[in-house]
C-alpha cells in the first residue's frame, strides 16, 4: 500500500491517540493467527477490510490486559514504531 507523507502523519497519529485513549503501553498479537473482516482497525480505525488479528495491550494503570482486533499494520507499528521498510521507502511527499 502506497501512501503519502500527509496519510501516514494521520495514520501515526491515528494509533497514538488509541494508545493515549485506552490507556495502553504496548501491543502484540495473541495468536498470530489472522482472520478476514469487513470492520475497520479498531487501532487506526481505517476503514479498509483485510485481515485482522486479535491482540492484546496492558493498561498499566488497571493492570489489566485489554484485546483488540488490529490491523497488520498497526501491530508493525506497535512493535517497530513505524510501518513496513517497502511502505516507508514509498511514503511519497
Amino acid at each position: 500500500m502506497s501512501m503519502t507523507k500527509q496519510q501516514y502523519d494521520e495514520y501515526t497519529q491515528a494509533v497514538e491517540h488509541f494508545f493515549q485513549k485506552e490507556k495502553i503501553n504496548c501491543l502484540s498479537s495473541s495468536s498470530g493467527e489472522s482472520f478476514f473482516s469487513h470492520r475497520p482497525c479498531e487501532c487506526c480505525s481505517r476503514p479498509l477490510a483485510g485481515d485482522r488479528y486479535e491482540a492484546s495491550g496492558f493498561n498499566p494503570q488497571t493492570s489489566e490486559v485489554q484485546t483488540y482486533e488490529v490491523c497488520n499494520d498497526c501491530l508493525y507499528y506497535a512493535e517497530y514504531g513505524q510501518l513496513d521498510d517497502t511502505t516507508m521507502l514509498d511514503i511519497s511527499t
